[in-house]
């Protein structure tokens, strides 16, 4: 195993742990279910680990994250409105697994590495499952609008991310409700001889399976732990690869490489990263403070977060404003940025060009720096 894979099996080992001691059913699923059958664990390429959880049970352990202890976090569609999963992740948190962060539209929730935890619903046939995904997708939009809606708490937005809210059908105030709404959608239906997985999308959420194969399940090592798989484990498969589920040749194998800009660490926390983003005003009240950039996000820092605040000076690239000063503070260039900057100064980045300004930064020798996103609420006086 890998180092992720070495998180990812042992938040599996906790997952299976306690549902085992509630007496809740689960089952391995898709590329975890392959590497039990073929491999005794990991697929040597695969980066993640999926567990599908039938509805009745879901539902109970949404209700219940508690059952999970820190470093366990056992993330929902009601209690992660920054994240707005689309179903349940188990993460851990003292690791990090970050993607497009940051995004401008919420904080992103919690970003430790995780399993996908997938609830089976019950559907009469394919179409049923198809009119549940695309209702459910639907839904889940409204979710992601309403999220970035109540991360600004009602103070002014930037064109960018107006635009996001109302295309996602956004309302303020009512994440909530419209998470809610998306589980009852999915298991809209109260019988059905099949399995479906609305909340996923493309192919894979609109098939189904038979509800035979999971009445019962089996064991099977998966890195010498034994983890439940259906007891029509073959069937299940073949409905999950119906272009077959053989050993590719090596040459054909894919590689498992994270995304771009995808910042994985199973050492340290997400918090160590996102930090610099998240806690820009904090602490602040008694700080020599400076910014970097002298439009526009400037000054919405100073009318929302710098009443009262020692705010020394702007920096800014553009030699034709070095000496004079935006909505009244003064401009200088960044090459003075050494010696005016000590252990009592706060330099928070206010720039659409905050990751250009950055590896400027970084390349001065400065990594004690903030970066200021405009789209969230940082509160008042911050």
């Amino acid at each position: 195993m890998n180092e992720i894979q070495t998180v990812q099996f042992d938040i599996l080992r906790e997952f299976a742990r306690v549902l085992e001691r509630k007496k809740l059913r689960y089952f391995a699923m898709f590329g975890t279910l392959l590497g039990a059958a073929r491999h005794a664990g990991f697929i040597p390429w695969d980066r993640d680990i999926d567990v599908a959880v039938p509805r009745e049970e879901y539902n109970r352990l949404r209700a219940m994250p508690e059952m999970f202890r820190l470093p366990y976090f056992l993330q929902t569609t009601s209690n992660d409105p920054g994240a707005a999963p689309t179903f349940m992740r188990l993460r851990r948190d003292d690791t990090a697994y970050i993607e497009n962060f940051p995004n401008g539209y919420t904080r992103g929730g919690n970003m430790g590495i995780c399993i996908d935890i997938i609830p089976l619903d019950r559907v009469p046939d394919i179409e049923a499952a198809r009119r549940a995904q695309s209702a459910a997708r639907t839904l889940h939009r409204q979710m992601l609008g309403s999220a970035a809606f109540d991360e600004s708490g009602g103070a002014e937005q930037s064109d960018f991310k107006e635009k996001y809210c109302y295309r996602h059908a956004g309302v303020p105030g009512c994440y909530s409700f419209f998470a809610e709404c998306y589980e009852r959608i999915c298991s809209s239906f109260s019988d059905g001889h099949y399995y479906a997985m609305p909340v996923l999308r493309g192919e894979r959420g609109s098939r189904v399976y038979d509800r035979e194969w999971f009445r019962e399940s089996v064991l099977m090592r998966f890195e010498g732990l034994e983890i439940s798989v259906p007891a029509g484990w073959r069937e299940t498969l073949a409905v999950s690869y119906p272009e077959g589920f053989y050993e590719r040749p090596p040459r054909y194998r894919p590689v498992a490489e994270p995304p771009k800009d995808c910042i994985i660490d199973t050492q340290r926390s997400y918090r160590e990263y996102t930090r610099r983003y998240t806690d820009a005003f904090s602490g602040i009240e008694n700080k020599k403070v400076f910014f970097f950039g002298a439009g526009d996000s400037l000054r919405i820092c100073l009318e929302r977060y710098c009443k009262g605040l020692n705010v020394v000076c702007a920096f800014d690239n553009a030699r034709a404003k070095w000496g004079g000063s935006a909505y009244g503070v003064p401009i200088r260039s960044p090459k003075e940025l050494p010696t005016l900057l000590d252990s009592d100064s706060r330099l928070v980045i206010a720039s659409i060009y905050y990751k250009e300004i950055a590896e400027q930064l970084n390349k001065m020798g400065i990594q004690d720096y903030f970066i200021f996103v405009d789209g969230w609420n940082y509160g008042a006086g911050a």
